[in-house]
């Protein structure tokens, strides 16, 4: 197949190239490394957990993720690589992360001291802000955890989170000095490699492009990657017709107007208007709802009003 040919290296940004190179290839280090940079840790080893926290009850909301690890003193990791732009992303995250505590609760009674949960999100837009907060354009990382205000004294550690804005990072392959500047280099650009570029001289991503090259899958995988990637491409054409459309709108009715608000709005609907699109096309293939929700960005009611 002569589009099989022209693909060197699979997306990490993908769930099927992300659990391929993280999950499935059964080195641990490659999601080891990762976690220590970013969180400042030193973990030796961890365990692979199944990509799912259950509510307590039969009717309680599951969460679903891409990857679930802990360690042996009980330190949670949940991680996500989100396509699409999604409203509350940074709750959902809360979400995950109560879920993975709640779970730690033994029968009888619980003495709330527990093993913290790390949650990394790997972005493919930028990362949203809360009103009057300034972001740092230099910054691709995110780090938050439960502080005070104003001294910023650690209120506990019992949840940490950091973001990824894949997408937005920009800095070429001569600019990347830290370990976590080049694993953001590659998790964005390796799709793009037509041959075996000349990196760093470093085992881990030797390691890293080892287990993405697309020849070394199994005919099988290559085609449910292929399929998986239609997906994908489908799902930004909705989105680049759906950001135009709205950009347009509000450029004609900012100009008619006279205002700036008519702009804005106008990009608020394309955004609206994306998403609906999107959730439609993939209800149209028939898939599962949680999948669904994660691109679309919509809530589980509004894709079941659709």
């Amino acid at each position: 197949m002569t589009q099989q040919a022209t693909i060197k290296y699979i997306d990490p940004m993908v769930d099927f190239g992300f659990k391929k190179i993280f999950k499935e290839s059964g080195k641990k280090q490659l999601i080891i490394r990762p976690l220590n940079a970013i969180f400042g840790l030193d973990i030796t080893d961890i365990d692979i957990r199944e990509s799912e926290l259950l509510g307590l009850t039969e009717q309680e909301r599951r969460a679903i993720f891409d990857m679930h690890c802990d360690t042996r003193d009980g330190k949670n990791f949940i991680i996500e690589v989100q396509l699409s732009e999604q409203t509350y992303f940074s709750e959902r995250a809360i979400f995950y992360s109560s879920r993975a505590i709640s779970q730690k609760a033994e029968q009888g009674r619980w003495n709330y001291h527990f093993a913290p949960v790390f949650f990394l999100g790997f972005l493919n837009f930028d990362m949203p802000h809360l009103p009057g907060e300034v972001a740092d354009p230099d910054r691709f990382i995110h780090k938050f955890s439960l502080r005070e205000d104003e001294t910023h004294e650690q209120l506990s550690r019992a949840m940490r989170f950091a973001f990824m804005e894949v997408k937005r990072f920009d800095k070429t392959r001569e600019q990347c000095q830290t370990f976590e500047d080049r694993f953001l280099y590659l998790m964005k650009n390796l799709p793009t490699f037509a041959e075996e570029p000349e990196l760093w001289n470093d085992p881990y991503f030797e390691e890293f492009m080892e287990e993405a090259t697309f020849a070394s899958m199994t005919f099988e995988e290559q085609e449910a990657y292929l399929a998986r990637m239609k997906q994908k491409w489908d799902l930004d054409n909705s989105i680049d017709f759906a950001t135009a459309k709205g950009e347009a709108k509000g450029k004609a009715e900012g100009k008619a107007e006279g205002k700036a608000e008519g702009k804005a709005e106008g990009k608020a609907e394309g955004k609206a208007e994306m998403a609906l699109e999107v959730a439609r096309l993939m209800l149209a293939d028939h898939k599962p709802m949680d999948e669904i929700v994660k691109y679309s960005g919509l809530t589980e009611e509004q894709v079941r009003a659709l």
